[in-house]
């Protein structure tokens, strides 16, 4: 099957999703950044002062550990996601960064950042 060229009316839904993606995830990174940061973040482990508590340390940790992972991963997709914008209105969405080969409507619907075909998507993860 032949990658066809987005039309006006695709293009329009996919400006729609990431706008409404990038809402999404500005949210999300907001509390996030509020569990991380903000004043309730070094509370959690606080009511247990004394030394003999490890797991309760280790538990902390761990979530907050967790949290900054989520952090670092939705500012990752909010970057790529805004980036894709960037590409909708400079007229390159949609045209794989490595071949210039239109990327399919389906692989753009399932990820709507992608910048590459699935051809050269593999060929990167083979690496």
């Amino acid at each position: 099957m032949t990658p066809r060229t987005l039309d006006g009316i695709e293009l329009k839904e996919f400006q729609d999703l990431l706008r409404d993606r990038t809402k999404v995830l500005e949210f999300d990174l907001a509390g996030l950044e509020s569990d991380t940061t903000g004043p309730g973040a070094e509370q959690a482990g606080a009511s247990s002062s004394a030394p003999g508590h490890l797991a309760e340390l280790a538990s902390d940790a761990s979530g907050k550990a967790i949290l900054y992972g989520q952090l670092q991963s939705q500012s990752g997709e909010l970057s790529e996601v805004r980036d894709a914008l960037e590409r909708l209105e400079e007229g390159v969405f949609g045209i794989c960064d490595n071949c210039n080969a239109p990327i399919p409507v389906e692989r753009l619907r399932a990820i709507p950042y992608a910048r590459l075909c699935m051809t050269c998507k593999c060929a990167e993860e083979r690496g």
